[in-house]
């Protein structure tokens, strides 16, 4: 299937941080913004894109295949965070992200996400397959 996904389009969804998405090794109590609960935010940022704007079908999504980003700076418990995400190539399937997050002081991460477009019953059925496979090693 082809989704015409364009080059340029653009989502921008704010999130307030919760503790739920903090390290938990600095300090007692509550933290600051973990690096893998940015990059789920960027990620979830790129998915909704396209399934709101390319992908109308429910039994296609898409799935996340590299993720290079940069966390730069910290952001506490409370704060509300702007995760933005353009598409910079599209590819039939494979779609190219530049992403970035920013709290009302800075920016915060930055860089670049790659998500494929995939029929979730195929994806699942692969899948269910290589699990059984992997139940009888």
């Amino acid at each position: 299937m082809n989704f015409a996904v364009k080059v340029g389009s653009t989502k921008e969804r704010t999130i307030r941080i919760s503790s739920a998405q903090t390290t938990s090794f600095l300090w007692e109590g509550e933290n600051v913004l973990s690096t893998p609960s940015m990059i789920s935010e960027m990620e979830e940022t790129c998915r909704l894109l396209l399934k709101e704007q390319f992908i109308p079908l429910r039994d296609w999504d898409s799935v996340g295949t590299l993720v290079n980003i940069r966390h730069l700076a910290a952001t506490p418990v409370g704060a509300s965070v702007v995760f933005k995400a353009k598409v910079a190539s599209a590819d039939l399937r494979r779609v190219l992200f530049d992403v970035e997050a920013s709290d009302n002081l800075e920016r915060i991460g930055e860089g670049k996400h790659e998500r494929f477009i995939i029929n979730v019953t195929s994806f699942r059925d692969k899948f269910s397959s290589k699990q059984k496979q992997l139940a009888r090693i």
